[in-house]
């Protein structure tokens, strides 16, 4: 167990730091905000960029979740239940790009 500076490491802990970014300004701004898009744009390129880094099931359960949630297609029950999957989505990434970083 042991960090290496390398680029890979580097974008890797750019992705954690917007993960937790987008995680706390998803409950505090606007539902409609326009910045969880561009992460989803950004873990889309993070994922193409580094195959079989990240599982598809999740990233696009995440954009799908960053969607349905900027259009506000749900509300109540079902918006809770969005969010709580976006929630998930976003512990998973962190979570495994902790593992990525330190070779678990």
């Amino acid at each position: 167990m042991y960090f290496e500076i390398t680029s890979y490491n580097i974008v890797t802990l750019f992705l954690i730091a917007t993960t937790l970014l987008i995680g706390v300004k998803r409950f505090s701004t606007a539902i409609d905000s326009n910045w969880p898009l561009t992460y989803y744009g950004v873990l889309l390129a993070y994922w193409q960029s580094y195959s079989y880094t990240l599982d598809p099931y999740w990233v696009f359960t995440g954009l799908l979740c960053g969607l349905l949630l900027r259009f506000e297609f749900l509300n109540g029950v079902a918006e809770k239940l969005i969010r709580t999957m976006e929630l998930l989505v976003f512990v998973y990434v962190l979570y495994r790009c902790v593992k990525l970083i330190f070779r678990w």
